[in-house]
């Protein structure tokens, strides 16, 4: 669960770097936060132990869930400002 996340989260990480908003910014910097990956830990013995206590989720799975539907409406934000029709390539010419 925890890489496939991080894999969704890096996709974009162009289409961040690139864009002018501040908000969207700092957003990309709190979707970062190690907190969001160690309450979808599904490990039963040591870290996992002590973090599923501090979690606010009732399972990994939740804390899954919750995240990639943040991070699916924080993509449609970036698609507005960067469209999939737009390549990699083509932004870095933006530079």
């Amino acid at each position: 669960m925890q890489k496939s996340a991080l894999k969704t989260l890096y996709s974009i990480s162009e289409r961040v770097r690139l864009a002018s908003d501040r908000r969207l910014k700092q957003d990309w910097l709190y979707l970062q936060t190690s907190d969001h990956f160690y309450y979808m830990s599904t490990k039963h013995f040591s870290d996992g132990a002590v973090h599923s206590i501090f979690s606010p989720y009732t399972s990994p799975y939740d804390a899954f869930n919750n995240y990639m539907n943040v991070l699916s409406d924080f993509i449609a934000r970036v698609k507005t400002q960067f469209p999939d029709s737009v390549e990699n390539e083509e932004l870095n010419s933006l530079l």
